[in-house]
């Protein structure tokens, strides 16, 4: 019976037929920094139970995780020459927890450990090797085995500083009410939202959509999704009041968990401001849907509304201080040919906007240039002409495009691709990153739900993982991915990166980064594109670190 372990680094993706490349014995890390690294392992036998156990001065800190295969069952039809996938089959993505800090072995494959390290600000500077053990016996029972390995981890003499990147993840909160078959807003629905959210602001998520009505997003044209809504509606006649305390209790308990920016959802209709979002109300018939599909965005009844609930929404952000902290949407990722009816929904909305945030995916330059929107979040693959023109804040995102040559997090893709898109954000002098899936569970359209462990692909829709970042666990608990961790360490980079311009000059910083790129600049087009690549690229600015630290 043999039992062989490999160390690799965060950004190797572990196949049962692949075996890994070695060398990866040792990392650094800053205080106040989270690093992760992998265990590798192939054992002869199946079946075998596993005992896992570490020792290290950061012990106490450590969380250890499985990495389990998900089906990839639709792909691009563009792929790059480093897509991991060409056909659709099992990639490594899904981190579950030991069971009794025991793995079971399966005869013959690569299977890996994902080991994360959370480094507090006050930990001392220096070497904190950890101590792997792997302690098993064979199917008799007969021959017991004992493997120890060491990843010498080393923490540098500096804390990493806290995050300047606004960061969202769009949340849905409907897609956990059907996942867990709770009714929206009873108070276990209540509790699954703060696990989810508690765990997106530990990855550095800082910004909340935040459902006043059942957000206006992917969805069937004359179909709905699930009634997600936090303000309460009186409609008499054409006169509307309003209750906002279930709104309230959503403020106090997102910032309990960290938020610092509520995104409020989008006051109309995707792709185009054409209709109305759905909005439930009480009448005198009972409650009912008097906004959707079916009532258009020029509606007078609508603009009614608006005139009414606006004024009286930001009053109540006001009263907590809000104002500073709120980001409004029109409509998400409207087009050229849609510049009459965005245009007019963005100069209604306006009105009672004033000294509000209000930002949109807008990736073409004609609806910007109109006036339309103060701030466009403009799609990676489309920011070029956005980045050699002023804008108030440079918001950027990538979504279920592009598949190919530029940074993503699909599945198939290598972890470096995700990796890297922190450091090229910090070239751009990006202020905030926006991505529309953070935990949707449905299909496209939502026109039905989905089983994240059994499809990634929101029903062969889009690029795997690109729906979501976290699985679904038992009881509200929420499991994290690969592609998640290492966006984190992204966002990390960048805060090294600014953590540099305490003493490096910031031309200085990127004359270094580009020496990283083929031609004159790091770009999103230009840039590692290998996992030792993006390792060599870090090591080179805990170097610069180390050496001004020694001043």
């Amino acid at each position: 019976m043999s039992f062989k372990v490999k160390f690799v680094s965060s950004l190797s993706k572990v196949f049962p037929d692949r075996e890994p490349e070695g060398g990866y014995r040792s990392g650094s890390a800053l205080k106040n920094e989270v690093f992760s690294f992998q265990a590798a392992f192939c054992c002869s036998e199946q079946w075998l139970d596993v005992e896992v156990k570490t020792d290290s001065p950061l012990a106490g800190y450590i969380t250890v995780r499985e990495v389990s295969l998900v089906p990839v069952e639709h792909l691009p039809e563009e792929l790059d020459d480093d897509a991991l996938l060409r056909t659709p089959g099992l990639a490594p993505d899904l981190l579950r927890p030991l069971w009794n800090n025991k793995i079971m072995t399966d005869a013959g494959v690569w299977q890996s450990l994902w080991f994360t390290v959370k480094i507090p600000a006050d930990f001392p500077a220096g070497k904190a090797p950890v101590r792997i053990t792997f302690t098993g016996c064979d199917q008799q029972q007969k021959r017991r085995f004992k493997v120890t390995s060491v990843f010498n981890l080393k923490v540098i003499d500096a804390v990493l500083p806290e995050q300047k990147l606004s960061v969202s993840h769009w949340f849905h909160g409907d897609c956990l009410a059907t996942f867990y078959r709770e009714k929206v807003f009873s108070e276990k629905h209540w509790q699954i939202c703060e696990n989810f959210i508690r765990n997106a602001v530990a990855h550095g998520m800082d910004t909340l959509l935040t459902p006043v009505f059942t957000p206006p997003l992917d969805t069937q044209v004359g179909g709905e999704r699930p009634t997600i809504q936090l303000v309460g509606i009186k409609k008499d006649g054409q006169k509307y009041s309003f209750d906002f305390s279930r709104l309230k209790r959503w403020v106090e308990m997102a910032e309990s968990c960290g938020i610092r920016f509520f995104e409020m959802a989008h006051l109309f209709t995707q792709w185009g401001a054409g209709f109305t979002p759905k909005i439930m109300a009480e009448t005198a018939e009972g409650e009912k849907r008097i906004f959707g599909w079916d009532i258009p965005a020029d509606s007078p009844e609508y603009e009614n509304f608006l005139a009414q609930f606006l004024p009286e929404l930001c009053a109540f952000l006001d009263r907590l201080n809000l104002r500073e902290r709120v980001i409004f949407h029109c409509s998400d990722e409207p087009r050229k040919h849609h510049l009459k009816s965005y245009a007019y929904a963005s100069g209604l909305i306006r009105k009672y906007l004033h000294g509000f945030k209000i930002v949109d995916a807008m990736s073409r330059m004609e609806l910007f240039e109109s006036g339309c929107v103060d701030i466009p979040a403009v799609c990676e693959h489309h920011y070029e002409p956005f980045r050699k023109i002023d804008l108030k804040e440079r918001f950027i995102y990538y979504c279920c495009e592009p598949f190919s040559r530029y940074p993503n997090r699909f599945i198939h893709m290598p972890s470096c691709r995700n990796r890297i898109f922190g450091t090229l954000m910090y070239c751009y002098n990006i202020d905030g990153f926006m991505h529309w899936g953070f935990n949707f569970y449905y299909s496209r359209f939502s026109r039905f739900p989905v089983d994240p462990f059994g499809g990634t692909t929101a029903g062969h829709a889009f690029p795997a993982g690109d729906a979501f970042l976290v699985y679904p666990g038992d009881n509200g608990e929420v499991l994290d991915s690969i592609r998640h961790e290492v966006f984190y360490e992204a966002l990390q980079d960048m805060r090294l990166l600014q953590l540099l311009e305490t003493y490096y000059s910031r031309s200085e910083l990127l004359r270094a980064l580009n020496r990283f790129a083929a031609g004159k600049e790091l770009d999103l087009l230009d840039y590692p594109k290998t996992e030792n690549m993006v390792l060599k690229l870090r090591k080179k600015l805990e170097s610069m670190l180390r050496k001004a630290l020694k001043k």
